[in-house]
């Protein structure tokens, strides 16, 4: 919005001092021939906006290059983000894999299901705890981002 604003500005300022440089050209030029005189009058005139012509665009190539960069600040941010909510996703499912795991275990104890799950379920409560601290760093992550 401030670009903008600038913007205009900058358009109003060269109309301005195109609409009253003609008269105080004409002023401050004391020549005897008038076809002389409005020869040099356009000519420094056509000069003075022709450097004005060039700053615009240069101010309006900065402005761009400014937004470019801007939108690719955002853009990085905003990758940043998603894959941090992707991490967050699949480490959910793993750990709802994990309890589903445990779960299934302590039905086939139950079931009398012959085997040693003591040891399997010691290892997915160990990678579930794992995936636990791992998520809990990446909500840190999005919070402070």
């Amino acid at each position: 919005m401030k670009r903008l604003i600038a913007f205009v500005f900058v358009i109003i300022s060269v109309s301005v001092l195109w609409y009253f440089s003609v008269p105080i050209m004409a002023d401050k030029l004391t020549l005897v021939n008038n076809e002389v005189t409005s020869a040099n009058h356009l000519s420094g005139v056509s000069s003075f906006f022709s450097v004005l012509a060039l700053t615009s665009v240069v101010f309006v190539v900065c402005v761009q290059a400014l937004d470019a960069k801007e939108n690719q600040q955002s853009l990085e941010k905003t990758l940043k983000t998603n894959k941090l909510h992707l991490e967050v996703i699949a480490l959910s499912s793993l750990i709802n894999e994990c309890d589903t795991t445990l779960h299934r275990y302590d039905r086939w104890e139950k079931a009398g299901i012959k085997g040693d799950y003591t040891n399997a379920k010691a290892d997915v409560r160990e990678k579930m705890n794992a995936y636990r601290v791992k998520l809990e760093k990446t909500y840190e992550e999005i919070q402070f981002s």
